[in-house]
């Protein structure tokens, strides 16, 4: 049974490596005997071979030339100037880090009591700045309501009630 011209393409690169089986090797040959297509397909696959062969030869006389070159100059480098400046650097950066790590404010943690607190204070400063704010419609009242702001900036000075009463203040 003859094999088809496809299937022979295949197997060609193979056959011009000789890595094909004894019995496809055969095949293959008889095949290149009576198909003129196959033979130019064989002929310039052997081609082909033979140039990138030359072209990796010269690759390597070029790569054994770049490595004497290298290891030539590498002969002329100054190591132990390296070196200093390799752990100049590492020191600073070493010194960097951990400056960095111990001058750090430390953010202190809030936990729910901390919370309940401002809540707290918040919801205190809120009712006297209304009550205070009640009171300004009075004129007499007038040095009770100006005590009250600074007594609410001066107990709640966090809270928005106390940015408040402070404009008010001025």
């Amino acid at each position: 049974m003859e094999m088809s011209c496809e299937k022979i393409e295949k197997m060609l690169v193979d056959y011009a490596d000789e890595q094909l089986s004894p019995g496809d090797s055969k095949k293959v040959a008889e095949h290149l005997e009576k198909c003129e297509h196959c033979q130019k397909i064989l002929e310039a696959l052997q081609r082909s071979l033979e140039l990138s062969g030359v072209i990796w030869e010269d690759g390597l006389k070029e790569t054994k030339e770049i490595r004497a070159t290298i290891q030539q100059k590498a002969r002329n480098i100054h190591w132990p100037g390296y070196a200093a400046a390799a752990a100049g650097i590492i020191l600073l950066l070493t010194t960097s880090i951990l400056w960095r790590a111990l001058v750090r404010p430390v953010e202190k943690e809030i936990n729910f009591a901390d919370i309940e607190r401002r809540i707290t204070e918040a919801g205190n400063a809120a009712r006297l700045l209304a009550a205070t704010e009640l009171l300004a419609e009075y004129p007499n009242a007038q040095t009770i309501v100006k005590q009250q702001y600074r007594y609410i900036v001066e107990t709640y000075p966090e809270t928005t009630s106390a940015k408040k009463a402070k404009l008010k203040i001025q």
